[in-house]
């Protein structure tokens, strides 16, 4: 068991570093992404405009606009899901495995991970990406309903920094 988690991870980190599967990251590079934050402010306000009928509060301006910008933006931008099942799918055709054990694998591999870093552990997949656990500091934050100001607890987030192989495949036109 632990050898077919190693042969699929090992298969994840393949599929991550070779050249002909970087459409499963990047769409082959067929669709130009902006850039979070990159979009115009006259575009934005137009949106905004046109969604809420121009004279709504600025709560409801900026509601509408988030609404607009997460599920429209990634039908805009053509964004594509790769759903859990096509992904077990793609890993068993990779590795020769069946899919209820690549699932197995997956399971196995995500549970690894999740554990180990909220262990404080660090994991570095060479390649591929490093998964980390970060600490947030108590903060003042503010009621986006109201205005009035909150206290946000500190806590501790998991994250993921992309490796420099990984980034450049984001980007291929760099």
């Amino acid at each position: 068991m632990i050898r077919r988690s190693l042969a699929f991870c090992l298969a994840i980190i393949l599929m991550a570093s070779t050249s002909t599967h970087t459409a499963a990251f990047s769409n082959g590079g067929a669709v130009r992404r902006s850039l979070k934050g990159s979009s115009s402010s006259s575009d934005n306000q137009r949106r905004i405009a046109t969604t809420t009928g121009g004279g709504a509060s600025k709560t409801a301006l900026y509601a509408a606009a988030k609404k607009k910008s997460t599920k429209a933006a990634a039908e805009e931008e053509g964004v594509v899901n790769f759903k859990k099942a096509e992904f077990v799918s793609a890993v068993a055709e990779k590795t020769g495995m069946t899919k209820a054990e690549s699932e197995v694998a997956l399971s196995a591999v995500l549970n690894v991970i999740a554990t180990e870093v909220a262990a404080g552990k660090r994991i570095s997949l060479p390649g591929f990406g490093t998964f980390k656990l970060n600490y947030r500091a108590a903060r003042k934050g503010r009621n986006p309903k109201t205005g009035d100001e909150i206290d946000i607890k500190a806590s501790y987030s998991p994250s993921f920094s992309a490796s420099k192989t990984f980034k450049e495949m984001a980007n291929p036109d760099r």
